[in-house]
């Protein structure tokens, strides 16, 4: 995952779960494993400190034209 990228909460424990953002910065280690990333939720409008581990990238368009 890279700044910039479109990202969705992925998991049911989070109290974001289904949100979709954009990654605007990283912010350190959660553990050796995780990292805080930092997201702009668009539906709220504010952004948020979530761990990588609870996020999956979004399918773009093309994507999911390609899918289908």
């Amino acid at each position: 995952m890279e700044l910039g990228d479109m990202v969705v909460v992925d998991n049911p424990r989070h109290p974001l779960y289904g949100c979709e953002g954009k990654i605007i910065g990283k912010r350190g280690k959660r553990n050796p494993d995780d990292i805080w990333i930092l997201i702009y939720i668009t539906s709220k409008m504010r952004d948020y400190i979530v761990p990588q581990s609870m996020l999956r990238p979004m399918k773009n368009e093309a994507d999911r034209s390609r899918l289908q």
